[in-house]
């Protein structure tokens, strides 16, 4: 049997890897097939399921630094037949990634989450530069093709 597990896309976000570990957790348990389904925001990803596009989904809840990821708790608020079936912990580990010297970086693309995850770091080693929201940290990493001076956190 196949199930549809909607997460945060695109490919390689921490979402999509704790989707992957959750596929694995599944079928290792004889369950039958999660197949992956990347959303672009965490309320597409929710209201996937209560459009039946996705059985389950698998979005980040809270974590150790910044508390709840409101987005999450805004779009349970608002679908309001979605229920909790299971918490999955799972570390992350944020890296400054850019093509640019790190003198030359002149923006910095993330989630808002990472962001702020980052906040204390980001203030103390780029005060200067711009700090510009992206729907994942996938995204942000994506955009340093089109923006060779700045970077993601991701």
């Amino acid at each position: 049997m196949t199930i549809t597990l909607a997460h945060l896309g695109p490919q390689g976000t921490y979402a999509e890897a704790a989707a992957i570990a959750c596929a694995d957790w599944w079928y290792q348990r004889g369950l039958g097939t999660l197949l992956l389904a990347p959303y672009p925001s965490i309320g597409q990803t929710l209201e996937a399921v209560t459009t039946q596009a996705a059985t389950f989904a698998i979005v980040p809840m809270e974590n150790s630094t910044e508390g709840s990821v409101t987005m999450t708790l805004d779009a349970l608020w608002q679908l309001e037949l979605l229920k909790i079936r299971q918490a999955w912990v799972m570390p992350v580990a944020h890296a400054l990634l850019s093509y640019a010297s790190i003198d030359a970086i002149d923006a910095i693309y993330s989630h808002p989450q990472a962001l702020a995850q980052c906040q204390r770091w980001l203030e103390a080693h780029f005060p200067e530069v711009a700090l510009v929201p992206t729907r994942s940290t996938a995204e942000a990493v994506r955009l340093l093709e089109q923006q060779p001076t700045a970077g993601a956190i991701a």
